[in-house]
């Protein structure tokens, strides 16, 4: 990645998460978190907050939320 992009901060109300990184973060494996995505099944994970051309994304701070932080 370019050394530039990760010098930009970004205030923690804009990180996200695609689906490989909410499963990291919820203890679940991409493959599971995309079947879980695939059946709309919205107790295991939170729904995502957009979904763009390359799939869903999560707010982090959604994240926390549904988790109970």
């Amino acid at each position: 990645m370019d050394e530039k992009l990760n010098r930009i901060e970004v205030p923690e109300d804009y990180e996200v998460l695609d689906a490989e990184g909410l499963g990291r973060r919820l203890g679940f494996k991409k493959q599971t978190v995309q079947a879980y995505i695939t059946r709309s099944n919205w107790t295991k994970i939170p729904k995502p907050n957009r979904q763009l051309t390359f799939g869903p994304i999560w707010y982090v701070r959604a994240v926390k939320e549904w988790e109970g932080e």
